[in-house]
């Protein structure tokens, strides 16, 4: 995969053209499954096995049982919240299909379409047993034979943060088997062929951290926040392509939404810091077009969805506490220059690649006005270290923190099936981590060694410009 870069202003002079492909370096050992437990799915054996530690493997294949349809299984649109089916007879495009409540924030009664076997699924995927049928879960083995020695086919999380579990061989390389054996805030991922405790942060566009984490506001049933001239093309989908594409934009609105809330916060930021009027000017520009920004995205959503989606009330808890300059600095650095340039980065990716016009229209507004964003978080930190020099050192140190944490482990290669989703402009697990690490290294650490090393009292007068 070749990712195609275009940032405005200060890093433009670093790339034009990212190739992105394998990085080596890792290091680890292949865990045991200790505790072993048979699963059963619909009452009867799966074939896969729970470990301590709350991971499964699959030491061998079996044909997943299934009590479709039920009988006496019933959904009601109407007293949950939307949906397109009541009972399990409704959901007949496709074999193992039924009606059930889709939980979560979205709601409603959705038709689902699960699997007995590795067959009814696509290239990529294998079945796994559950109740009432089984379900399609990405995968690059379809049992522990396929992984050699001791080595298990077993699950890690696709997405920190935003959920969605895998299966790989384990590996050598390994840091990591479950979550329970990552810090808080981290999650046990695949980078590559192994497995790395990932950073939760499934955030696009400026992440609304607070005490470190991205903060967002729940989904709602409503309208208001639809753009009204957003719709794609929605009849050729399956049901469940529909549904998961509903999640991702929902997911991505709600980003856009709590971004709005990053600037407000910022906006307040730069007043109590003395910044001058060009910045403020740009950063409530950046709150308008993160509010069409996420109209757009509950717009997509509620297409696929076949049903209104908006944002709930957003906690303001703890976010707007007194701030000095090198708190606000350090905040900018995570939220704007790594969080923005990267976001810009990833949809213009997934615009060149998106098929449906509508969704590359919309990823490609959002990729220019998120590079203009990153902008304004650079030129921030740059007038902040012509204000006081002695930051240098902070800004420096928090730069070096987090490309750190970002190359903890960099090894990684986006997979097939979650590289198909760029299609729909969606960048999903793999295809995201890999665009963020090859971002982060190509473009935020250059642009961060020549922002300290080029900045000096001479700037002052360019520092805002």
């Amino acid at each position: 995969m070749r990712m195609l870069v275009s940032l405005n202003g200060y890093a433009a002079h670093l790339f034009a053209v990212l190739a992105l492909g394998p990085l080596a370096g890792c290091s680890g050992k292949v865990v045991v499954c200790e505790g072993g437990t048979p699963v059963e799915g619909a009452g009867a054996a799966s074939g896969y096995e729970k470990c301590d530690g709350d991971w499964v493997h699959r030491p061998q294949v079996v044909e997943c049982a299934s009590v479709l349809p039920r009988a006496d299984a019933t959904c009601d649109p109407e007293m949950i919240g939307g949906g397109s089916c009541t009972k399990d007879a409704d959901c007949n495009e496709q074999a193992n299909g039924f009606c059930g409540y889709n939980g979560g924030e979205l709601g409603g009664c959705y038709c689902n379409y699960g699997c007995t076997k590795d067959a009814d699924c696509g290239d990529g995927q294998i079945c796994v047993c559950g109740d009432p049928v089984g379900y399609c879960a990405s995968a690059s083995c379809s049992s522990d034979a396929d992984c050699g020695g001791d080595k298990l086919c077993a699950t890690y999380v696709t997405e920190p943060g935003c959920g969605g579990l895998a299966f790989a061989c384990q590996s050598p390389d390994d840091q990591c088997a479950s979550d329970a054996d990552c810090a808080q805030g981290y999650q046990c991922t695949l980078e590559g062929d192994h497995r790395i405790c990932g950073e939760i942060n499934c955030a696009i566009g400026r992440p609304f951290l607070v005490e470190g984490s991205a903060r967002v506001a729940p989904l709602s049933r409503r309208r208001d926040w639809c753009a009204a001239d957003v719709s794609p093309r929605v009849a050729a989908l399956d049901s469940e392509s529909r549904m998961i594409l509903a999640e991702e934009w929902s997911k991505s609105g709600q980003m856009e939404h709590a971004s709005i809330a990053a600037f407000a916060r910022f906006a307040m930021q730069l007043l109590g810091l003395g910044a001058p009027p060009e910045l403020l000017v740009e950063t409530h520009a950046a709150m308008a077009d993160e509010t069409a920004h996420a109209r757009a995205c509950f717009a997509l959503a509620s297409a696929y969805a076949g049903a209104p989606i908006g944002p709930g009330k957003l906690s303001l808890d703890g976010a707007l506490t007194d701030a000095d300059m090198a708190t606000v600095v350090r905040l900018a650095i995570v939220e704007g220059c790594i969080g923005e340039t990267v976001a810009a980065v990833e949809a213009a990716e997934a615009s060149a690649r998106a098929e449906d016009p509508e969704v590359q229209a919309v990823l490609a507004r959002i990729a220019q006005d998120e590079g203009r964003h990153a902008e304004l978080a650079w030129r921030f930190v740059r007038w902040a270290l012509v204000q006081q020099p002695a930051l240098a050192r902070i800004v420096e140190q928090a730069f070096a923190d987090a490309l750190a944490g970002e190359r903890a482990h960099p090894c990684f290669a986006a997979s097939a099936v979650d590289e198909a989703w760029l299609a729909h402009g969606v960048a999903r697990g793999s295809v995201k981590a890999e665009l963020r690490r090859r971002v982060v290294d190509a473009v935020v650490a250059p642009a961060a060694a020549l922002l300290v090393t080029r900045t000096g009292p001479r700037d002052a007068a360019l520092a805002a410009s």
